[in-house]
């Protein structure tokens, strides 16, 4: 019986209900309506970024161990730097210096030296040219010693030949001949076989010993020759440059450039010193500008750079776009870049309630779009940002003077860079609306 009651009554609301949605004309049971689906809405592209020098800020440092010797009094923050682009010096700089005078001192008593050689070599020549001259005489005067042998040879036999003789008559009549004249006859007979023995045994000697004094005459010319040329390729001059040539380039490592002077300039190290007065002319100051300068003189080198400079004649904004948001840039596409901290003209405005967009701003064209995805360098200040997410890097660049200056005095301020509509967006929407304007036109056929 109470189950009848409770179905009587569930029946009864469901009549109350079904006649409640009849009343108010509701339509959630029938079939969906199609909607009418808004235009679709073109997203604004928001990005942080970060004002800096179009050629980057440059780091000035050096090997950690270093000391800092001194600083150029020009140096001065928020100053350009030097012309000459010498912004200091390391404390190696003087023992450096000190071994390049030494190899210079080096090339000018090696260049005396090689002098003297020179003249030792061409003596040396002149006298192995005389030695030449004697030995080929002595070669020569051997070579007629042959017609003198013969002579001897001729002499001896002639000597003997008269001592037969007289040793014959003196046994036919020992009155003819006398003992005297036999003995006298003997020993000129024995001085012509000596002398003919002598130049017999010794000829042989005496042109061997003739022909390598000529050889060895004309090997000290070509050693004196070779000595000659030697030295007038100056090798040893060579060696010594190229080792000066190697201080000056490790000289050059104990003295701190500016980025404009260039490693291939030609720079005469040996007279470079920190200057003592100041440049107050724009003419003796250089196209970079000291951002920042960490560490004083006598402090020691660390992995901290020495000092932060960048040419803020040309300023960029690099702007860090989340990854999904990349597709809606282009190139030429017209950013505005933000600020409180700007002032003047391009500080922002009120919101101007027809167009909705806000006044102020510097302007900026997309330039360069990055296709590295990375993490972000810039710190998002709403605690409600994402913390994970990945950016890509988008370069604008400032044309305007007036803004220019205005950021080169806020180098590494962090901004907001709200990216204009796409030139194919804008494209778009003109093609969409003439299509639109231009209708097909309608005829009605009357009724009958």
């Amino acid at each position: 019986m109470r189950h009848s009651a409770f179905q009587r009554l569930a029946s009864a609301a469901g009549a109350i209900a079904l006649l409640f949605m009849v009343t108010i004309g509701c339509d959630w049971l029938s079939p969906q309506k199609t909607r009418d689906t808004p235009k679709d809405q073109i997203r604004q592209v928001y990005a942080l970024g970060r004002l800096e020098p179009a050629g980057g800020i440059i780091s000035i440092s050096a090997i950690p161990g270093e000391r800092l010797k001194e600083l150029d009094p020009d140096v001065i923050e928020n100053e350009r730097a030097p012309s000459n682009g010498v912004l200091g010096l390391l404390a190696s700089f003087d023992l450096r210096k000190t071994q390049l005078k030494a190899l210079e001192k080096k090339k000018q008593l090696a260049g005396k030296k090689r002098l003297h050689q020179v003249e030792v070599a061409r003596a040396q020549k002149s006298q192995a040219e005389a030695t030449l001259a004697q030995a080929e005489a002595k070669k020569k005067e051997v070579q007629l010693q042959n017609g003198k042998l013969d002579a001897l040879r001729e002499a001896s036999n002639l000597a003997a030949k008269e001592y037969t003789e007289l040793g014959q008559l003196s046994l036919t009549d020992s009155e003819l001949v006398s003992q005297h004249q036999l003995d006298k006859q003997h020993n000129q007979m024995e001085l012509a076989n000596q002398d003919f023995t002598i130049a017999d045994q010794s000829y042989a000697t005496t042109v061997e010993a003739a022909v390598k004094a000529v050889i060895a005459a004309k090997a000290n010319i070509t050693v004196a020759n070779m000595s000659l040329v030697q030295l007038e390729e100056e090798f040893d001059k060579q060696a010594i440059e190229h080792e000066i040539a190697v201080a000056k380039e490790t000289l050059k490592r104990s003295i701190l450039f500016s980025p404009h002077v260039s490693s291939e300039d030609t720079i005469d190290v040996t007279t470079i010193d920190c200057v003592k007065d100041h440049a107050d002319d724009d003419e003796n100051r250089g196209p970079h500008t000291v951002l920042k300068v960490s560490l004083q003189p006598g402090e020691f080198i660390t992995q901290t750079p020495i000092m932060q400079l960048g040419d803020l004649k040309k300023m960029v904004c690099i702007a860090e776009v989340y990854e999904a948001d990349v597709k809606e840039i282009e190139d030429d596409q017209i950013a505005i870049i933000r600020s409180p901290a700007f002032d003047g003209d391009f500080a922002d405005g009120p919101i101007d309630p027809v167009t909705r967009k806000r006044s102020g701003g510097i302007r900026g064209i997309v330039s360069r779009i990055g296709s590295l995805i990375a993490p972000p360098g810039l710190s998002n200040r709403n605690p409600l940002a994402s913390a994970d997410r990945s950016v890509v890097e988008v370069r604008i660049e400032i044309s305007d003077p007036q803004a220019i200056e205005q950021a080169a005095e806020r180098v590494g301020l962090q901004v907001t860079v709200e990216f204009g509509e796409k030139a194919s967006d804008k494209k778009s929407e003109t093609e969409k609306a003439s299509s639109t304007d231009v209708s097909p036109s309608t005829s009605s056929t009357p009724t009958p």
